[in-house]
């Protein structure tokens, strides 16, 4: 899939944006704060429906506009003619729209232009907490199978009524049971498709590891399910992750095994909300143990797993966002990306505050280039 137009008007400071983008690298070149970053979140947006940087619609609006507008035309290899997506927004509501049609389902909407966004903060990830490393497995997912967001969404609903339950005076024990029952299949269906994504993952990782790190188990994904397992039985529990039903009994043994510690802090102490993903180098925990440069690789390389695994499973590759990830890069890891983008089907956009010997030498090698200046919110071909 490709992104041939983008329209934005009031998003951030880009009052007015017309841009014809180009089949292969896009680079944005500009100092800091003139809305290099803005322009590549418009992008995310118009795809994803909501931002990288974790923040709400209220906040992508330029200041004193009432209204948001964005607007782009994509080749999908599914659809014979060029799409157009539309959204627009104000305080009151969000229209989206399809074709020139409006859409009332967001599963429906999503799906006609993904995108992976990394950024200079990408290494935050492995240092940060579990609720990052969930949202890159759940975003990846949604972008494969734009339903698992209702799923993430029914999972987020049991689990306020779960815990309003285990918040009250007294509690409803027939209630609670009918919860978490519901608790289970759910969370067994969010499991089993991070499960499986971990899987696929760690097949890409182990061939780019063997290319690129000497051997095939050097880096990979540890997906620590929260099922409330006995120490003993946590590695069992997790290998067993892909078979739903014994997921859902797995997360019933738990909720009972931990169901005293719940009612004494009143809150859902196991399941999905509560998932961890480790990245292990060698034997280690990069977390831990790795250095900054080691962090930044893994990164990389899941960055390129996820890109693959994306293009083999929907038979087109997605949007690859890189928001000034390239000055966070050493010479050799620069190298390792210079190669990828020379070699990747993908539409890249790239963003850094100038148009280095590096970036240069990109854009004599990646045919239809396109390069753009940024200041202040203005985007002008540079030729």
């Amino acid at each position: 899939m490709r992104l041939m137009t983008l329209q934005a008007r009031n998003f951030r400071n880009l009052a007015r944006l017309e841009l014809v983008c180009g089949p292969r690298l896009n680079l944005f070149v500009g100092n800091n704060g003139q809305g290099k970053t803005n322009l590549l979140e418009s992008v995310y947006v118009l795809g994803q429906l909501r931002s990288f940087r974790g923040v709400g619609r209220s906040d992508l609006m330029r200041w004193g506009a009432e209204v948001v507008n964005l607007q782009g035309t994509v080749e999908h290899p599914a659809h014979s003619a060029e799409l157009t997506l539309a959204m627009s927004w104000n305080e009151q509501r969000r229209v989206l729209k399809v074709q020139g049609h409006e859409i009332q389902r967001t599963i429906d909407y999503l799906g006609h232009l993904s995108a992976l966004v990394f950024t200079a903060d990408s290494v935050q990830v492995i240092k940060g907490s579990p609720e990052g490393r969930r949202r890159l497995l759940d975003r990846a997912l949604v972008s494969l199978q734009p339903s698992y967001l209702s799923l993430l969404q029914r999972q987020q609903m049991v689990l306020k009524h779960r815990n309003r339950l285990l918040k009250g005076p007294r509690i409803d024990r027939a209630s609670l049971d009918v919860w978490n029952a519901k608790f289970s299949e759910v969370g067994a269906e969010v499991v089993h498709a991070r499960a499986g994504y971990v899987k696929r993952l760690n097949q890409q990782l182990a061939r780019l590891s063997a290319s690129k790190l000497g051997g095939p188990t050097a880096l990979q994904l540890r997906y620590q399910p929260a099922l409330g397992a006995a120490n003993g039985d946590k590695e069992l529990v997790v290998n067993g992750c892909e078979d739903r039903e014994k997921t859902v009994k797995n997360l019933v043994e738990g909720m009972a095994r931990v169901e005293h510690d719940e009612l004494r802090a009143r809150m859902s102490l196991i399941g999905p909300q509560r998932d961890d993903v480790n990245f292990y180098l060698h034997t280690y925990d990069l977390k831990n143990y790795g250095s900054q440069g080691e962090q930044r690789l893994a990164v990389l390389l899941v960055l390129i797993a996820m890109l693959e695994d994306l293009e083999a499973e929907l038979g087109t590759p997605p949007v690859v966002l890189l928001d000034d990830m390239v000055a966070e890069l050493d010479r050799r890891r620069r190298g390792l990306l210079w190669e990828f983008l020379q070699s990747v089907r993908a539409q890249v956009f790239i963003s850094g505050t100038e148009l280095t010997a590096d970036l240069e030498a990109l854009r004599a090698a990646v045919p239809e280039t396109r390069v753009w200046k940024v200041d202040a919110g203005t985007v002008v071909a540079s030729t």
